[in-house]
């Protein structure tokens, strides 16, 4: 016998599956602030800082369009 899961069931393993994209969107973005150098000649974040903190912004800015769409798709139910 299987169990034949519901549309309720995809939507809410789809949600999970986002809001984990997010949150590591998030924790990239932490990581490379908290990880970035300094050059002391110009007093300024180093190329590789800079880039490093603009992919996780990419990856976060992707991340957060893909789950505001799809909430707007599927709105969370509220308990009554």
């Amino acid at each position: 016998m299987t169990i034949e899961p519901t549309e309720f069931d995809m939507i809410a393993l789809a949600r999970r599956g986002l809001q984990a994209l997010y949150d590591e969107g998030c924790a990239g973005i932490e990581f490379a602030q908290g990880h970035a150098r300094i050059d002391p000649a110009t007093m300024d974040y180093t190329a590789e800082s800079k880039e490093a903190q603009e992919q996780a912004y990419e990856v976060w800015s992707a991340a957060y369009d893909r789950f505001a769409r799809f909430n707007v798709l599927h709105p969370e139910r509220v308990a009554a």
